[in-house]
C-alpha cells in the first residue's frame, strides 16, 4: 500500500528526527504541535505517540526501522548476529 503525501512527510520528519538529521525548524514544530516529539532539556525526544505513529506508517509501507531499545526480549531475539557468533553457528 502506498502512503499519501501527507504520510510520507510526517514518516521521513519522523524518520530524519530519529537519525539526527538536519531539519527546518518549521519540521520539528510541526512534530511537536502533533505530539510526535516533545523537548527535554536542551534536546528533544520522539514521544510514545510519535513511535507508535514510526510503527503504524513503516509497517504500512512495508518497513520495519527500530530503535535498539525497541527491541523486545532480553536477548533481543532478532539481532544481527556478531562476527563470532556467526562463525560459531557455521561450525
Amino acid at each position: 500500500m502506498a502512503l499519501s503525501k501527507t504520510q510520507q512527510k510526517r514518516l521521513g520528519s519522523i524518520l530524519g528526527f530519529m537519525f539526527n538529521q538536519e531539519m527546518p525548524s518549521d519540521i520539528v514544530n510541526e512534530l511537536i504541535q502533533d505530539g510526535y516529539v516533545e523537548v527535554k532539556g536542551n534536546g528533544f525526544k520522539l514521544t510514545p505517540k510519535g513511535l507508535d505513529e514510526k510503527n503504524r506508517l513503516t509497517t504500512l509501507a512495508g518497513l520495519s526501522i527500530n530503535y535498539k531499545s525497541e527491541k523486545k526480549g532480553p536477548d533481543n531475539i532478532g539481532k544481527p548476529a556478531l562476527k563470532n557468533e556467526t562463525k560459531e553457528l557455521a561450525k
